[in-house]
């Protein structure tokens, strides 16, 4: 962040807090990171992504070499060919490669799909259980203090631990 973009979010956070303290509001933070790192159903969900992501990676990475080895074979080859069957061959290589290019893309779209598709509901749940916290204490704002915009806080205020134990308790067959 620039000195200047910095400058201007702290005079933000300034007014902003004064504001609130005038008119008595409280404040609290969460740590999202934390959260994330302690929420069984966001550690599920990054487990799932990260295989999903190796899987792609082998996948690419067996194209790739195969790709690379015609290559090889055709640069080896390319002197003892006919001018035709040279241009049919680096025909062939470019459709491979542009195949390549179009399967990236296909595994990065249906990862990101994936990664929708697993968090979306893992983040609702948590401004759910946050913004229940905040209604049930009263609390004007609550800041995440994974953004970086907190410059320093009272450790009272952290809420963290208070959306981890909410969170946990519903995943207990009997915690409701």
């Amino acid at each position: 962040m620039s000195v200047s973009r910095l400058g201007i979010v702290l005079a933000l956070s300034a007014l902003g807090t004064t504001a609130l303290a005038a008119q008595g509001a409280r404040v609290g933070y969460v740590d999202s990171n934390a959260v994330l790192a302690e929420y069984a159903p966001a550690q599920d969900a990054r487990a799932q992504l990260e295989t999903a992501q190796q899987e792609a990676t082998s996948e690419l990475q067996l194209l790739e070499s195969g790709l690379n080895a015609a290559i090889a074979e055709f640069q080896q080859q390319a002197m003892s060919m006919t001018p035709e069957a040279r241009q049919g061959r680096e025909a062939e290589l470019n459709n491979q490669q542009q195949a390549l290019i179009r399967r990236r893309g296909e595994l990065e779209l249906q990862f990101q799909q994936r990664q929708a598709e697993l968090l979306q509901p893992v983040m609702d749940r948590i401004t759910a259980v946050i913004e229940e916290i905040r209604v049930e204490g009263s609390f004007a704002i609550i800041l995440d203090r994974a953004s970086q915009v907190i410059l320093a806080a009272d450790p009272s205020l952290d809420l963290t631990q208070e959306v981890v134990a909410r969170l946990q308790a519903d995943a207990d067959p009997g915690g409701g």
